[in-house]
């Protein structure tokens, strides 16, 4: 055999190799549990595809769902407040960042701080507890804690260049708590 014919042959064989590689990676259609067929998609992604055999290309998946936050316990830690917080996600997205602030007030109505804590990477139905520290001011000092802040998120169609004040924090519910009065 000349050179050429083994170069051919080489060349044939890596494409036969490689052929398997290139049909794993292609899009394809499965039957989802409620009889809706779905495109899963070589990027990792997947959408419905209709009925009549056409796909909502370009059509952006309905955003559906809300974070909870929830006040889960109160320390005293010296002259210290502890609170644990927990974020968990009841939407159809990830969560990918939201940075809401805590606002300490004393029973006079006069705010003693307030502290940002950001919760990330938090997929669709998992939780992301934190703990924010005020200190200085003791748990019995602290008449109310209030949520405010959380304008600047990734989550669903919302990204932290939007300039929609009070949307991210919109689709968060804040849970009230016998700890301490606990809300938006």
């Amino acid at each position: 055999m000349t050179r050429q014919h083994w170069i051919s042959a080489a060349m044939a064989l890596l494409i036969g190799a490689l052929a398997p590689w290139s049909a794993a990676r292609a899009d394809f259609e499965v039957t989802g549990p409620d009889g809706r067929r779905i495109v899963l998609k070589d990027d990792g992604t997947w959408r419905y595809k209709e009925a009549a055999g056409e796909d909502k290309s370009g059509e952006k998946p309905k955003v559906t769902g809300e974070g909870v936050l929830t006040l889960e316990r109160r320390v005293e830690e010296g002259p210290n407040c502890r609170f644990g917080l927990r974020l968990a996600n009841n939407t159809n997205y990830e969560v990918e960042n939201i940075v809401p602030y805590f606002s300490a007030y004393r029973p006079s109505g006069v705010l003693y701080d307030s502290v940002g804590i950001g919760f990330y990477s938090i997929k669709p139905g998992n939780s992301l507890y934190r703990e924010v520290l005020f200190q200085g001011i003791t748990c019995k000092e602290i008449d109310r804690l209030q949520v405010t802040g959380g304008d600047r998120c990734v989550m669903g169609d919302l990204d932290r260049f939007s300039t929609e004040y009070g949307k991210c924090l919109a689709r968060v519910r804040v849970v009230p708590s016998d700890l301490v009065r606990f809300e938006k």
